[in-house]
C-alpha cells in the first residue's frame, strides 16, 4: 500500500483496528503422539548403533564368540624336519598317519547309542574312550593315534556318527646305533633327549589351526572341516654322524662289553681336521623307536661297580656318556704332558731321565711303575709308559705350565655340542698343587676327563697343534632342500707348534710299533696311538681301586695323513684269563674299529662335509 506521498506504508492505518491470530496450542493427544514418536526414533536410532556395533565395530569379537560355542578348534602339527646323516641318508623321520577323535556335539541319544555300539570292541579304542565320547557331558576325545593305513580304512567303514580324523605325523627312527645322540620325540610330540631336544627349534616348524563345527554335518562326512592356518613344516638337519661309521663302533663296543664283561663301553670318531665328530656310541644304549622300554635299564651283568651306580638308575641309557662323563684318563694323558714340555722346550725327545728302579717317593705317596725302569729317553717313558719318567717331566715342566697346557688343550672348556649337560675337566686350582698332584696329574690320576675332550685334544696333534671346535650340526636344510645354514670348521687356539706335534706323533708311533700299543696296530696304515689303564678312585674308602679299572686307547691314522682320531675306553672289564690292561683291552678294539672306518671311508665318496657350498641336496625320502 503506498501513501499519498508515494512512499510504501509500513504498518497499518492511524485508528484502524488490527486484529491478531494466537498460535494454536497442542492438546494432550497431539503431545502424547509425539512423544512416542520420540521414544521410537531414540530407540530405532539405538538399534541401528547397537548393530553398527556388532556388524562393524566388534564383528571379529562375536565372531570370535559364536565360533567358541559352535566351533572347536584343533591344533595342526607341523611335519617335523628329519634328522640326517652326512650322507642324507634318514637317521629320524616321519611317516603321515590318521588320528580319530569324537565328539557327540549335536548327536540324539539314538546316534550315541549306535556309535557306541559300532566302536565297542574295536582293537586299539579303549571302553573307558568310547563312554567318555558318548556317555557324558560332550566334548572332544582322542579314539586312537596314529592309525596304519589297515586301522583308517576299517574305522572309517564303520562310519561312526561324531567320529572325525585328522592327519598327525609319526616320528621313527632308523639307527638303534644312533640313539644315544639322536634322542627322541614322546607321543605329544615333546623332544626329550640328543638332537631332537638340542635342535626342536629348527625341526619342529609352527602348527596350525583346523576349525571343526560338530552342527554341521555333510554327505560322507561326519564333521565340517575347515583349516584356519596351514601348518608350516620344520628345517631337516644333517649331522656330521655318518651311519656306517656309527654302526661299526657300536658293534664292536658291544662285542667288547660281552667278551670283557664290562659294563660300560664308550668310542669316539673324529675328523682332525675339521672337529665333525663322525660317530659317538655308547654301550648299553636304548633304541629310540622304544624309548619308553629303556627307562628302567636291564640287568646289565654280573657286575655293579659303585662308580658306575648312575648307569642303573632309570633314564641312564638315555645319557650320551662320551659327553656326560667324567674320569680319570690315566697314561693317555702322558702324551698331552710330553707335548707341552716338547712345545716349551723343556726336555728334548732324546734327554734322559733316571727312573728309580721302578719306586719313587713323592710327599706321603709312592709311585710305581709296572716295571723297573733305570734311565730312559722322553722317548722311551712315553713307549714304556713309565709313571716314575712322567712324574719327573712334570715336576719340570711346573705346575703353571701343566695347568695352561691343560686349558690349552680344551680340558677347561665345554665341548659345545649342547646335545645333553656338559661338565668341565675337574682339576685343582692352581694354589692347591703340591708336588704330589703334580706327579698324579702327569701320569693322569687326579684329574677327570670325558671321551670327546679326550679326542678333540688328540686331534690338535694330528692336526699339526690347531685344536678344532669340535662340533656334530654340519648343515640346516628347508623343505625344499635347500641349504640356509652350514657349519664351517673352526680353529679354536694353536695349542703347540707344528714341530712338537710332529714330535709327539712320532713318539706315538713308535708306542704302536715297538711300545704297549702293538695290539692297536692296522695292516698297512700308520698308526699313531697311546694306551691308558687308569685306576677308579673308592671315595668310600679313600684310595685308589684295584679291582675296578678303565682300560683306553687314543690315537689317529694314518699318520702321514691322518684322517680320523679314535678315543676308545672300557669301564670294569673281567676276565679270567687274561690281564687287564689298555694294551690288552682298548687296543685291539681300536685296531678293529680304525680298520674297519679306514677302508669305509677309502671306498667312499667325500662325504656331505666336503661337499660344495652351493650344492643342493635332496633329503632322504621317508
Amino acid at each position: 500500500m503506498l501513501a499519498a506521498d508515494g512512499n510504501r506504508r509500513l504498518g497499518p492505518r492511524i485508528g484502524e483496528i488490527v486484529h491478531y491470530r494466537q498460535p494454536r496450542k497442542l492438546d494432550s493427544q497431539a503431545a502424547r503422539m509425539l512423544a512416542v514418536l520420540l521414544v521410537f526414533v531414540l530407540i530405532a536410532g539405538l538399534a541401528i548403533f547397537r548393530l553398527v556395533c556388532i556388524q562393524m565395530l566388534k564383528h571379529g569379537d562375536y565372531k570370535r564368540i559364536a565360533e567358541s560355542i559352535h566351533t572347536r578348534r584343533m591344533p595342526i602339527p607341523a611335519r617335523r624336519g628329519q634328522i640326517l646323516d652326512c650322507h642324507l641318508r634318514t637317521l629320524a623321520g616321519c611317516r603321515e598317519t590318521l588320528s580319530f577323535w569324537a565328539c557327540s556335539h549335536g548327536l540324539t541319544d539314538e546316534e550315541k547309542e549306535q556309535a557306541s555300539k559300532r566302536l565297542a570292541g574295536f582293537s586299539g579304542i579303549s571302553k573307558q574312550k568310547v563312554n567318555d565320547a558318548f556317555a557324558g557331558e560332550p566334548r572332544f576325545v582322542r579314539l586312537r593315534r596314529f592309525c596304519d593305513e589297515d586301522t583308517a580304512s576299517s574305522i572309517r567303514s564303520l562310519n561312526v556318527p561324531g567320529v572325525g580324523c585328522t592327519v598327525e605325523h609319526l616320528r621313527y627312527y632308523t639307527s638303534d646305533c644312533a640313539s644315544n645322540i639322536v634322542g627322541f620325540v614322546n607321543a605329544q610330540g615333546d623332544a626329550l633327549e640328543g638332537a631332537e631336544r638340542r635342535f626342536n627349534g629348527l625341526l619342529s616348524g609352527v602348527p596350525g589351526t583346523l576349525i571343526v563345527n560338530p552342527y554341521v554335518r555333510l554327505q560322507g562326512a561326519p564333521l565340517l572341516q575347515e583349516v584356519l592356518k596351514a601348518p608350516t613344516d620344520g628345517h631337516n638337519i644333517i649331522l656330521t654322524i655318518d651311519d656306517t661309521i656309527q654302526h661299526i663302533l657300536y658293534k664292536h663296543l658291544s662285542q667288547a662289553c660281552e667278551v670283557w664283561d664290562a659294563p660300560l663301553a664308550l668310542g669316539v670318531i673324529a675328523d682332525p681336521k675339521t672337529g665333525a665328530i663322525l660317530g659317538m656310541a655308547t654301550f648299553p644304549s636304548y633304541s629310540s623307536s622304544r624309548f619308553a622300554e629303556s627307562y628302567i635299564p636291564p640287568d646289565l651283568g654280573s657286575q655293579k661297580p659303585s662308580y658306575l651306580a648312575d648307569l642303573y638308575e632309570p633314564g641312564a641309557l638315555y645319557k650320551a656318556r662320551c659327553l656326560t662323563d667324567l674320569y680319570e684318563p690315566g697314561s693317555l694323558f702322558k702324551v698331552f704332558v710330553v707335548a707341552a714340555a716338547l712345545d716349551m722346550n723343556i726336555v728334548r725327545p732324546y734327554e734322559t731321565f733316571f727312573c728309580e728302579n721302578g719306586s719313587m717317593r713323592v710327599g706321603r705317596s709312592k709311585i710305581s711303575d709296572w716295571r723297573a725302569f733305570g734311565e730312559l729317553t722322553v722317548e722311551d717313558i712315553l713307549v714304556n709308559s713309565s709313571n716314575i719318567g712322567m712324574s719327573k717331566i712334570g715336576m719340570k715342566l711346573t705346575p703353571r705350565l701343566l695347568q695352561e697346557y691343560i686349558m690349552r688343550f680344551g680340558f677347561l672348556d665345554k665341548p659345545g655340542l649342547g646335545l645333553f649337560a656338559e661338565p668341565v675337566t675337574g682339576v685343582r686350582q692352581l694354589s692347591e698343587w703340591d708336588d704330589e698332584y703334580t706327579c698324579f696329574t702327569s701320569f693322569g690320576q687326579g684329574i677327570s676327563v670325558s671321551a670327546l675332550s679326550l679326542a678333540s685334544a688328540v686331534s690338535a696333534i694330528a692336526n699339526e697343534g690347531m685344536l678344532m671346535q669340535p662340533y656334530i650340526l654340519a648343515a640346516v636344510q628347508d623343505t625344499d632342500g635347500n641349504i640356509i645354514y652350514r657349519t664351517s670348521p673352526r680353529v679354536i687356539r694353536r695349542v703347540v707348534q707344528a714341530n712338537a706335534a710332529g714330535t709327539i706323533a712320532r713318539m706315538m708311533r713308535k708306542v704302536v710299533t715297538n711300545g704297549s700299543g702293538r695290539r692297536a696296530s692296522v695292516r698297512g696304515v700308520s698308526v699313531c696311538g697311546k694306551t691308558g689303564t687308569s685306576q677308579v678312585f673308592d671315595h668310600e674308602s679313600g684310595r685308589y681301586s684295584h679291582e675296578d679299572l678303565i682300560t683306553s686307547f687314543l690315537g689317529f691314522a694314518p699318520a702321514e695323513d691322518p684322517q680320523i682320531s679314535l678315543v676308545i675306553s672300557v669301564f670294569s672289564p673281567r676276565h679270567e684269563q687274561r690281564e687287564i690292561w689298555g694294551s690288552t683291552v682298548a687296543a685291539p678294539i681300536f685296531s678293529a674299529v680304525a680298520s674297519h672306518v679306514l677302508a669305509y671311508l677309502g671306498s667312499r665318496k667325500p662325504p656331505f662335509l666336503q661337499m660344495s657350498e652351493n650344492q643342493r641336496l635332496e633329503a632322504s625320502a621317508s
